[in-house]
């Protein structure tokens, strides 16, 4: 993974160009004879809805990560100089965290961000702000800047957190929110973050399920506990496992009981309970440059005043074998732009079509292009529609210059999201896995997250 982040880094920065500038090109891969269906060919109109799907009334505020105003884009949250790091601070370090977003409305908002308090389960705590929070309750961001040399203008803004105005105090689960400033209740946008406060040890590992009949196809999460100096009353009921993968919040294992305590030792190897299906390589594409066509580009062109790709048709993955050809970084995205070494400002937006051979619409969910390109849920800009003359899904989503991962997540109308649906599901498959630690104290109303280990699956055998 390192080597694949390396070379994506190294590329940019190369050549300078000007925003207007661009180059047509096609590649003989489309469904439609080498031609690139009328259907993926929108009006300036239509790009701007496309831009506005997120937000309707049926987007209500909940405590996940979330875009409620229009024209907000490209949300991050990861350690500084860190990219693809997850959002995690220390309590004990002066470590910090990157906030950015793009407002593609171009007018200068003065917006302000707080922190909530989060339990375990990200339902907010009883935990009044003066109890973890130090300093004001709320931050102005201060910093932003005019896209420069862009076909799309934007204003990208910026903050650190924590600031010198404002220090969360305690551990556990953190909710940010972004608001205009005097209007909390107003908020555009909102992400999860986690405040580590390192208490005790984890040691855990990966392996094919035990069960005979996943053993080819899921992972199995097996892990210790080691509490030596840390005193917890009661291991059954004070302790809160979380399980995630490749930074999902949407398919999490929780509430694991202890099999057995033994000493500071708490064990948790069950054989069921534990198991997440080991899924697929993330599908990749990179348009860090709109003059050249990358390894999955289809065509670049310039349309109605806004920038088009169109990727090379994908095929569904349930049914074949595990390829592990192409190393991925596990959903996450890179902003970039090759000529340029100014990504934040420079780099363009452009509206990128995917399509998805399938004989029939699914009858039992939806389909979504998923991953750190969808922010990790589900939003409608993200949702693919059924071509029923064509015979394929598609989807056409606003994005900036990078390089993405994603996969095709089945969202079933039961509430069940299934990778494996279209991408299939293999023990071979590479992927991180982290566990969460939370307590209870007792008399406390809140969860402390003590402990954290990050695991992966590769070379299983």
């Amino acid at each position: 993974m390192k080597n694949i982040i390396k070379v994506i880094i190294l590329s940019s920065g190369i050549l300078f160009s000007c925003g207007g500038s661009k180059k047509t090109s096609q590649f003989d891969e489309s469904l439609n004879n080498g031609k690139i269906s009328e259907s993926l060919i929108f009006s300036a109109t239509e790009i701007k809805k496309n831009i506005s799907k997120d937000i309707t009334t049926e987007n209500k505020f909940h405590y996940g990560n979330a875009v409620y105003k229009p024209s907000i884009n490209t949300v991050q949250l990861h350690p500084l100089r860190f990219e693809i790091g997850n959002p995690i601070l220390h309590l004990s370090l002066k470590d910090s965290l990157l906030l950015s977003f793009d407002d593609l409305s171009n007018i200068p908002q003065d917006y302000a961000y707080t922190l909530i308090h989060c339990n375990a389960d990200w339902t907010p705590s009883d935990l009044v702000e003066s109890e973890y929070l130090e300093g004001f309750f709320n931050e102005p961001i201060t910093d932003y800047q005019f896209s420069f040399n862009t076909i799309q203008n934007y204003i990208h803004y910026q903050t650190t957190i924590p600031s010198a105005n404002l220090k969360p105090t305690l551990s556990g689960n953190y909710l940010l929110i972004v608001f205009p400033e005097n209007q909390k209740h107003q908020p555009i946008l909102s992400q999860r973050m986690m405040i580590l406060d390192e208490k005790i040890s984890i040691k855990g590992s990966v392996k094919r399920a035990t069960n005979l009949d996943y053993r080819n196809y899921k992972h199995e999460i097996d892990f210790v506990i080691n509490h030596s100096g840390y005193e917890i009353d009661n291991p059954f009921v004070d302790i809160m496992p979380v399980i995630t993968q490749n930074y999902r919040w949407d398919n999490t294992i929780t509430g694991l009981q202890a099999v057995f305590v033994k000493d500071s030792k708490i064990i948790y190897d069950h054989e069921e309970e534990n198991l997440f299906d080991g899924g697929n390589e993330y599908r990749f594409f990179e348009i860090q440059s709109l003059r050249y066509l990358s390894e999955r580009l289809a065509s670049i062109s310039f349309e109605s005043d806004t920038n088009r790709v169109v990727l090379r048709t994908d095929k569904a993955r349930s049914f074949q074998r595990y390829s592990g050809l192409v190393k991925d970084i596990n959903g996450k995205r890179l902003i970039r732009k090759q000529e340029s070494s100014r990504h934040a400002i420079e780099a363009d937006y452009t509206l990128v079509s995917f399509t998805l051979p399938y004989e029939h619409e699914v009858s039992h969910g939806n389909l979504y292009v998923f991953g750190q390109i969808s922010n990790y849920v589900f939003p409608e800009s993200h949702r693919m529609t059924y071509n029923k003359e064509k015979r394929y899904y598609e989807a056409n989503i606003y994005l900036k210059q990078g390089y993405y991962n994603y996969e095709y997540v089945l969202k079933k109308f039961d509430g069940e999201n299934l990778n494996r649906f279209i991408e299939g599901s293999h023990y071979q498959t590479d992927n991180d896995y982290h566990i969460y630690i939370y307590h209870r104290q007792t008399g406390e109303s809140y969860d402390r997250l003590i402990g954290i280990q990050k695991l992966t699956s590769k070379d299983l055998l």
